[in-house]
């Protein structure tokens, strides 16, 4: 009996009755309501229990299960048999509709008069979600119980693994509350209340998908090694375009909140960023974009439901939103150009522009596949479009905390932001002062340095004691912060390539780096390369990894980061090359061969015991006449255990000669022959090559600073806006 794929049903069958049982109260038989309840109550329990059941699976090692088999081993500690839940699609869209579940909590206690339209409509996206587990089950069986499982992916072996998915899939069910909470508003022609129920499930969106995408940034920075942390793939687009769309639907929701204007658009948002993830879910999912993404899953048979979901649902929000449109009344937006609404307004198209240029390039490769010839947009392209408006951003941020409602006059505005100005012309000269001499380079510090220290004057405003108020002066400083570690560490970082024989150096960027070997080898899972690094007066060890994994098929690759407060140092392998057996002279039994004024001739192998039962030793015996014509007869012998060579025993070259020592390097029975060294005769070339790319990216350490600042003022938004709904309770 599969306990889980019944769970599973009987959780879609919760979810059916509460579905026909919210419509019903929605419809006005509110004697139905609670029965909805009892049945989304039950559903949730349902698919709680078939979330623990599959944590169960994986902690016990239950590998009848595929999903279990794919995704773990019995290697995988407790830490990575948690992020094994999520590591395929089957376990991400359980995790989503368990979060989902969750959060509907939120409609149920605080959706008023929208609660059982929006309920329906929450209902039917739960319901898309347990058809593709029923289609693609995380408890299907396999025919036999391997004895081990496949294991987990090793770039997925890091912590930030076991936290980034859940973060990412918390924004994508976040973003569902003021989707649902919007149709129930279209629904039911009643729009004044949409506001207070939408803004903090909308601000709990913006801060889990901002967060989540810092995060999926950080991974890759840190695990990847091609030096970089976003790389504008599909994938990471499809997280980050509702990002922006959430953004510009909280900026949206400041204006109607101040003036009643612009409801039309924010009902329009909320509708569009669900839309958005919907959409993403089916590019990177359905296999449409796999020649063009590193990061998008395989279709697994499930593309006709998700382009059923997709269109269904676009149908369905766009259709109510066309039929209801006259409906909207909302005030105008105040359009003068000093005022605070202007700037909210501007943020609102910024931010909507940056998502749909985003979009566009990401939907490049479906767009050119229908037309017949698939291609996919240069990543500069994405650079090209956000650069000149983050510059924009960045004055206008620094306006923001200056303007008032009804506007600021224009002499007063810049008498206000006079210091904040000067700080950043001195910020931009000192940057034209340190090497920075692009024009377009000087003016984007310029602007954004204006953003910060405008945020910054104006958040001492709010110090001590009124930090909570304060959540969009310091969102707004960290995103500034943020911006120019982004400028430095992507135009100003350089590069040097390195080749380095074992146990020699070389340098890069003020520091010595010496390749010691390998701490196992290549293929010895989480191998590390072992580099004694020399800067100024320390010294310490780096260790990078470097190993082939049998399961991915390839080569793995970790950096070593040595960090300081303005620049990383990103030690990155890429090859390890073998030199080959090149030291010494190769003798055949019975050949002579003359070597710094002395003959040695190989006579054959000595075997004799050693003391260690479990080891043998091997020696070549060697006879070696100097000039004279002493002649001497000498056996260097390596020590072997379980077939292997564990230690070398030298010996002189000639008795009583000093530092002519002879090490038996080689043993090649089937050849008759033997590899040999003479200390200070033969040359002595080193075993393996170690090839690593050196980086130096600037501003590394802001860029971070900047975005964990960023998010502790959108949870200080968050706490606020949620603390403004408990009140209105």
């Amino acid at each position: 009996m599969n306990i889980g794929a019944i769970l599973i049903v009987m959780a879609a069958a919760a979810m059916v009755v509460g579905a026909v049982a919210f419509y019903l109260s929605a419809r006005g038989r509110a004697g139905v309501f609670p029965l909805a309840r009892t049945s989304y109550g039950y559903f949730t329990i349902l698919i709680s229990l078939a979330g623990l059941l599959l944590f169960y699976y994986f902690i016990t090692g239950d590998y009848s299960y595929r999903y279990v088999y794919e995704y773990s081993s019995r290697s995988l500690g407790l830490f990575y048999l948690i992020s094994a839940f999520w590591a395929g699609q089957q376990g991400t869209y359980l995790l989503w509709l368990m979060i989902l579940a969750y959060l509907g909590y939120y409609l149920l206690k605080r959706g008023g008069r929208y609660t059982s339209w929006a309920m329906f409509f929450y209902s039917l996206i739960n319901l898309f979600f347990l058809l593709i587990l029923m289609v693609l089950s995380p408890f299907e069986k396999l025919p036999s119980t391997p004895p081990d499982g496949a294991g987990l992916n090793p770039l997925l072996h890091d912590p930030w693994m076991v936290v980034h998915p859940p973060i990412i899939f918390l924004g994508y069910a976040a973003v569902a509350l003021p989707f649902v909470l919007a149709m129930a508003a279209l629904a039911r022609k009643e729009y004044d209340g949409f506001l207070s129920k939408a803004l903090a499930p909308a601000a709990l969106g913006a801060v889990a998908l901002g967060a989540g995408n810092i995060m999926g940034g950080f991974w890759a920075y840190k695990t990847l090694g091609w030096g970089g942390y976003w790389a504008w793939d599909p994938v990471e687009n499809s997280s980050f375009i509702p990002w922006m769309t959430t953004l510009a639907l909280i900026h949206g929701f400041m204006v109607e909140k101040s003036r009643g204007a612009l409801r039309k658009t924010n009902l329009f948002m909320a509708l569009f960023t669900f839309l958005l993830v919907v959409y993403g879910t089916f590019l990177t999912r359905s296999g449409v974009l796999a020649e063009f993404s590193v990061h998008s899953f395989v279709d697994l048979g499930i593309n006709r439901y998700l382009v059923g979901f997709m269109v269904g649902y676009a149908v369905l929000a766009l259709g109510l939103f066309a039929v209801r449109f006259r409906t909207v009344t909302a005030s105008a937006a105040d359009l003068k150009i000093t005022s605070r609404d202007f700037v909210l307004l501007v943020s609102v198209w910024l931010l909507s522009l940056i998502a749909i240029m985003v979009l566009a390039g990401t939907s490049w490769p479906l767009i050119t596949t229908i037309f017949g010839n698939p291609g996919t947009v240069d990543t500069a392209m994405y650079t090209r479009v956000t650069f000149p408006l983050a510059v924009v951003i960045g004055l206008f941020l620094g306006f923001s905390p200056y303007m008032i409602r009804g506007g600021e006059s224009t002499g007063s505005l810049v008498r206000k932001v006079i210091p904040s100005a000067l700080a950043a012309a001195v910020a931009a000269l000192v940057a034209a002062f340190i090497g920075v001499r692009s024009f377009g380079d000087l003016l984007f510090i310029l602007a954004v340095s204006f953003a910060l220290f405008s945020n910054l004057f104006a958040l001492f405003r709010y110090l001590p004691g009124r930090l909570v108020s304060a959540g969009a002066q310091v969102a707004h400083l960290g995103f500034a912060l943020m911006l120019l570690g982004i400028l430095g560490s992507s135009a100003y970082s350089s590069g040097q390539k390195l080749r380095i024989d074992r146990e020699a150096g070389d340098g890069a960027f003020g520091i010595g780096i010496t390749y010691k070997g390998m701490a196992g080898e290549i293929t010895t899972p989480n191998n590390e390369i072992i580099l004694a690094i020399k800067k100024g007066d320390k010294e310490f060890e780096a260790r990078p990894k470097l190993f082939w994994s049998e399961q991915m098929q390839g080569l793995m690759k970790k950096p070593y980061i040595i960090r300081s407060p303005f620049y990383d140092l990103y030690l990155a392998p890429e090859q390890i090359v073998d030199l080959g057996d090149q030291n010494g002279i190769k003798l055949h039994k019975g050949e002579s061969m003359p070597l710094g004024g002395y003959m040695i001739t190989f006579q054959g192998y000595d075997q004799q015991a050693h003391a260690a039962a479990t080891k043998t030793q091997f020696g070549a015996v060697l006879e070696v006449t100097d000039s004279t014509g002493k002649t001497e007869t000498i056996t260097p012998m390596q020590v072997f255990e379980a077939g292997k060579p564990l230690a070398y025993q030298d010996v002189p070259l000639m008795s009583g000669l000093e530092g002519r020592t002879v090490r038996l390097e080689k043993i090649m029975a089937d050849e008759r022959a033997i590899q040999l060294t003479v200390a200070g005769l033969t040359p002595r070339t080193a075993p393996d090559q170690l090839i690593m790319e050196v980086s130096k990216k600037p501003t590394m350490s802001i860029l971070w600073a900047g975005a964990i600042i960023m998010l502790f003022g959108g949870v200080l938004a968050l706490w606020r806006r949620w603390g403004m709904v408990e009140k209105a309770a």
